[in-house]
This record gives structure tokens, sequence and C-alpha cells, in this order.
């Protein structure tokens, strides 16, 4: 695959793709599931990651429905992940592939499924901000994927067909599906993972890997 792909704008997802910070979620989110549900550690990892890209509300409400100890473990991630989240690095690739899609003309968006509110605050810390023309996170009935492609569309006139999507999980793969292009960060899901949830574009080790991937579309 030697194509590039016509671009005006990238939107990246947060944990696991700019910041490395999946190690820590994922040990808070499986550590909650055994205490609260009394399940197994490689039974609470294999449901961590089969949901991992939503918000930890719905991976909880998906693996656990009804259970009446839902709204307890979620409100104790939470809690967990605003302690220490703003610890969490960046890769070390991430600034320098921000500077590089800012100098080619390409606008830059982050869609997270963390508080809008915490991720702002995370690149405000990092005196970020500025690379970006938004920075969306969660909130109930407006979250990654539909409804932040959708915003991005509407309030920036934005092309879905000339916007790629960033993420390193195979739900993030599925929500960009009838929207826009998705480059995937091969780590937590292998290559023959996403090739067999059917993603048939391009998969990189890194972010450096991704400015020579694209054509700037105002070029």
């Amino acid at each position: 695959m030697t194509d590039r792909i016509e671009c005006s704008a990238v939107i990246f997802d947060f944990d696991g793709t700019l910041a490395d910070s999946m190690p820590f979620l994922e040990g808070i989110g499986v550590d909650i599931m055994m205490k609260y549900f009394g399940v197994s550690e490689d039974d609470a990892r294999q449901r961590y990651q089969s949901t991992t890209g939503l918000p930890y509300e719905q991976q909880i409400k998906m693996n656990f429905p009804n259970n009446p100890r839902n709204e307890e473990a979620i409100d104790k991630f939470e809690s967990l992940k605003i302690d220490r989240i703003f610890e969490q690095e960046l890769f070390p690739d991430t600034v320098d592939t921000l500077k590089k899609l800012d100098e080619m003309g390409i606008d830059i968006y982050v869609s997270s499924s963390t508080f809008q509110s915490t991720i702002k605050e995370y690149f405000d810390r990092r005196n970020l901000t500025h690379y970006f023309e938004e920075i969306l996170g969660y909130r109930p009935g407006f979250e990654k994927g539909a409804d932040h492609f959708n915003y991005v569309a509407s309030k920036h006139n934005q092309p879905m067909k000339y916007t790629i999507f960033v993420g390193d999980s195979l739900k993030d793969y599925e929500r960009s599906q009838g929207f826009c292009h998705f480059i995937g960060i091969v780590g937590m899901f292998s290559a023959n993972e996403f090739r067999k949830r059917g993603h048939k574009g391009y998969l990189v080790d890194s972010l450096k890997q991704i400015p020579p991937l694209l054509q700037p579309k105002n070029t």
C-alpha cells in the first residue's frame, strides 16, 4: 500500500494513541471488575480488552448488565482515573507528529472517551492545546464516534471524506465505519486482529509513521 490519503483533518483518539495511558487504565479497570464483580483476573482482562475504546461506564454495563454494583464501580474507576491521569505521559513521538501535521496545514482534533474537561486540562498543563482545532471528550449522549464526527463535520465544516480517525482499538475502527478513513495503531491489538475485523487500510506502529501517509487536501 503506497498511495497517500488526501486529508484535511486528523482526529486522534487519546488513551493509547496520543498518551501512553492504557496500561494504567487497564490496570484499574481490571482491578475494579475483579473486586466489584468477583471475576478472575483473566476474565476481567478479556472483558476489559474486548470493550476497550468505549467509556468505562459502557464497558461495565455491557459486561455486567443490570448489576446493582455498576454505578459504584463506575464512580470508583472515574475517581481513580482522575487522581492519576495527568501523570500519564504522551508517547515520545506525539508532539513531533502534532507539529508536523500542523506544518502540513492539516487540522487536528482529539476525540476521547475520557471526560472533556479532563482531556482539555491534560493538554493545557502541557501547553499543547494550540495544536488542536477542538478537543472533544465524553459526556452522556455525546461520545467518541458518530457524535463527535458529526459535530466536527457540522461545526467545523469538515468533510468526512477528507478526515482520518487514528485509534488503537478495534472499537475505534468500528466507529470510523461509514464516516471517515481510519489508521490503526498496532499495540494492544495486533495487525492480524485489525485485519480480521475488516480494516484494509493503513496500520502503523508509531505516530511518526502517519504524516508521510498523508497528502494535504489544500496542496
